[in-house]
């Protein structure tokens, strides 16, 4: 008879330690594949976070005097800081080009006169000169700007601006309404250079009645047009590619990776720009998941010695009460290992049919603690905001950042886990079942006797 029809009789004859060694096997392995769940859960739900928030970094002209390319002029009516060395289109494509690059929102702001627009008016006077001004935005390409990427901006007709283009806009729908304009119409400007309109954007939200605003910083009245546009009306050495670039990420732990692949970029002097990470976004959102991985982990862990000491002992303590059956087993010419492996099956046996069951009850307790979790979140996360209200107070509250929603957790048990439990509870039990024989196995037949009499 092999050891394993030896370990089928045990365990159906032992009923009642089968039934005890059942229970403490389905607890541990409940309390295992619940942790399991949690954190593969918490996993899951980060990654999602960083998809859907991502990251970003600004990359924009050191106006300090580290900056070897800094020129400070005088001219009429004041003085201007520029960079001789600005971020070129050639650039641009350099870094979007980058492995896990999302978007580059390259630009360059101006102000232009527009003699036959009629503009929406600010709330706050300007002179006469400024009237018909507006501000226009060069860049590389607009679908990859911030203002669109985060649906502060929508483009309802055309098409967005390209590298490509020269002399191209792309204006608000509401200014274009209001001008009688459509697509294919051609926007004359004070200076000669004229654009013609390719596209239509409307805004997501327009400046309140009570906000401080001028006519030319209205967003109804922005004109985002191509560089060479944006070049030729300026006409001056400060503005001759972009001077400020935002590169958006998919996945903000990549984030210094990707810089230092752009500082890697040799055609230019990166001793004239300043790189400014922004991970605030996913830092804040993530904070309350990542705790919840550090427990799920020192949980899991916990479980795990737990499990093999308590296992240990009571198999040990077993192993103790069976000395006149290995004593029998020895003397019929059984060898010590097949002893060992009936012990180790026996185990087995009862641990196969535990961490299967395992399954419903962890099912049940994953899905509450879920639940649980996620409401504890959110209940933390209102009272941080709350704290951070009281803090800033009435001023504060036109300029606070909207609020991210936490993730939502859920916490289901895959197939998955359920492999991993199987991986983890044998080598438990295989541990704790040789520990706990150590004491007889070590055992010759002579003292095995002697202890039987």
């Amino acid at each position: 008879m092999n050891f394993i029809s030896r370990a089928w009789l045990y365990i159906t004859r032992k009923k009642g330690k089968s039934i005890l060694l059942f229970i403490v096997l389905l607890i541990m392995a409940t309390f295992v594949l619940t942790a399991l769940a949690l954190g593969n859960a918490s996993d899951t739900a980060q990654q999602n976070l960083r998809k859907s928030l991502g990251g970003s970094f600004d990359v924009y002209f050191d106006y300090s005097e580290n900056n070897p390319y800094l020129k400070v002029e005088q001219v009429e009516g004041g003085t201007i800081m520029y960079s001789t060395q600005q971020i070129a289109p050639e650039l641009v494509e350099q870094i979007r080009a980058i492995e896990g690059v999302k978007s580059c929102g390259a630009r360059v702001e101006s102000l232009t006169d527009f003699p036959e627009l009629d503009l929406f008016a600010g709330t706050i006077p300007i002179e006469e000169e400024f009237r018909q001004t507006s501000k226009i935005l060069g860049v590389w390409k607009s679908e990859e700007l911030s203002q669109f990427t985060s649906g502060q901006l929508t483009l309802t007709e055309g098409r967005h601006i390209t590298p490509e283009d020269q002399n191209k806009a792309v204006i608000s729908k509401d200014l274009a309404e209001k001008n009688g304009l459509k697509i294919g119409d051609i926007l004359h400007t004070q200076k000669g250079v004229d654009m013609e309109i390719v596209g239509l954007f409307t805004p997501k939200e327009i400046e309140d009645i009570n906000d401080k605003v001028t006519s030319y910083d209205k967003i109804q009245n922005l004109v985002i047009c191509d560089l060479p546009t944006v070049v030729a009306l300026e006409n001056s050495p400060a503005i001759q590619g972009f001077n400020e670039l935002t590169v958006s990420v998919d996945d903000p732990q990549n984030m210094e990776t990707i810089i230092s692949k752009v500082r890697d970029i040799k055609s230019v002097d990166w001793k004239g720009f300043s790189i400014v990470a922004d991970n605030t976004s996913f830092e804040n959102a993530a904070s309350s998941l990542q705790q919840l991985s550090s427990l799920v982990s020192t949980i899991l862990i916990v479980v795990l010695i737990v499990s093999i000491a308590v296992l240990s002992l009571i198999l040990t303590m077993w192993a103790r009460t069976r000395i006149h059956e290995t004593g029998v087993l020895l003397s019929v010419g059984i060898r010590k290992l097949s002893i060992l492996g009936q012990y180790i099956a026996e185990v087995l046996l009862i641990a196969i049919l535990a961490f299967s069951l395992s399954y419903f009850s962890s099912s049940a307790i994953a899905g509450q603690m879920g639940h649980m979790l996620q409401a504890e979140q959110s209940v933390s996360e209102v009272q941080s905001d709350d704290g951070l209200s009281a803090n800033r107070g009435e001023a504060g509250t036109a300029g606070s950042t909207p609020k991210i929603e936490p993730p939502e957790l859920q916490v289901t048990v895959q197939l998955e886990e359920l492999g991993l439990l199987f991986l983890i509870g044998i080598g438990i039990v295989t541990v704790s079942a040789g520990i706990s024989s150590i004491s007889v196995m070590r055992l010759k037949p002579r003292e095995i006797l002697s202890k039987m009499s």
